[in-house]
């Protein structure tokens, strides 16, 4: 049954629920860009210590990982027993590479860490694990391979819709018949709407007079996180 032959009641009810459900969308949409001009705001103070803060939290899980591992083999082998030490292997980009290459490198990496970086995702708890793990093999592929192999996963970042952090932009899809299906997209998008709500940037939004007053505390805790982490990895570049 089309929606023209529907009883008028039926009709009456699936338009109060369309109309329900694009003041909900606006709600959501208006909201989200709030949200989006703080990250923005954030990321344009604090893109590279984001960023490094990033690098260095994996450096240090590889560092206490190897050491774990070492301690075991150790224990394994005697108490007495030391390991002979190697030289330590340092990457070095070539000397011809193109400069070209090597800044898209640079813009490709950013753009896609400060994409898919855990924090991002603090609306979303059960994506932090997988973010983490996305940023682990980021820096891999930016470290390791070539501007192909940085677009190819770029590319793969922004595509990969498990890795769309809750903060984007919602689409909502209205059916020609029946309303069921608008109730379910009024309560999914009512979830979305308390979940950004309750997030912390919109928190943010609501209890500071004035953004800058946060992104200046944001530079202590970074600052501060990022002595911390440089005092735990200092070896790995001795």
């Amino acid at each position: 049954m089309s929606e023209e032959n529907l009883p008028i009641q039926t009709n009456l009810e699936a338009i109060d629920l369309k109309l329900q459900l694009e003041q909900l969308q606006k709600e959501y949409d208006a909201m989200e860009q709030k949200v989006q001009a703080l990250k923005n705001l954030i990321h344009l103070h604090l893109a590279d210590e984001i960023v490094e803060v990033q690098e260095l939290t994996i450096l240090y899980k590889e560092l206490k990982s190897a050491k774990k591992q070492q301690r075991l083999q150790q224990k394994q082998r005697g108490k007495n027993y030391v390991a002979p030490k190697g030289l330590q292997v340092v990457s070095k980009s070539s000397k011809d590479e193109n400069v070209s290459h090597s800044k898209e490198k640079k813009r490709l990496y950013r753009e896609a860490m400060l994409y898919v970086h855990p924090d991002t995702f603090s609306m979303q708890p059960e994506q932090t694990e997988l973010a983490t793990e996305v940023t682990a093999k980021l820096i891999q592929v930016y470290k390791e391979g070539d501007l192909k192999a940085l677009q190819a996963y770029h590319a793969h970042i922004f595509s990969d819709a498990s890795l769309t952090p809750l903060t984007a932009n919602a689409s909502v899809t209205i059916h020609a018949s029946g309303t069921s299906h608008i109730v379910t997209e009024i309560d999914a998008l009512k979830v979305q709407i308390d979940e950004l709500r309750n997030s912390p940037l919109y928190k943010t939004l609501t209890e500071y007079e004035n953004p800058y007053t946060y992104v200046d505390e944001l530079k202590v805790y970074y600052k501060d996180r990022l002595v911390k982490l440089r005092k735990r990895t200092r070896k790995a570049f001795k």
